[in-house]
């Protein structure tokens, strides 16, 4: 049993670095890509961070979607402003 608790955390674990990747690969969401945080438990990805607009929450969640083992993604991300310079 310990074993099958071990391995779903790996595989847990896994899925989350594919889901990160994905997003930082993703020429759309590069400038948001390192506040985008992934985590994965019991086979449901969780988006959270923010993003600054819809387009990129909708392309965060739809990329988290693609790559997703069981297709089951939360988004818990928030829109926020970019601060002027």
């Amino acid at each position: 049993m310990k074993k099958d608790k071990e391995n779903k955390i790996a595989s847990d674990q896994q899925e989350a670095q594919m889901v990160k990747q994905a997003i930082k690969d993703d020429q759309g969401l590069a400038e948001v890509a390192k506040d985008i945080q992934v985590t994965v438990k019991e086979g449901t990805v969780i988006l959270d961070g923010h993003v600054f607009t819809d387009q990129q929450m909708d392309l965060a969640t739809n990329t988290a979607s693609a790559v997703a083992v069981e297709d089951k993604v939360k988004n818990h991300m928030e829109i926020a402003h970019p601060k002027k310079a």
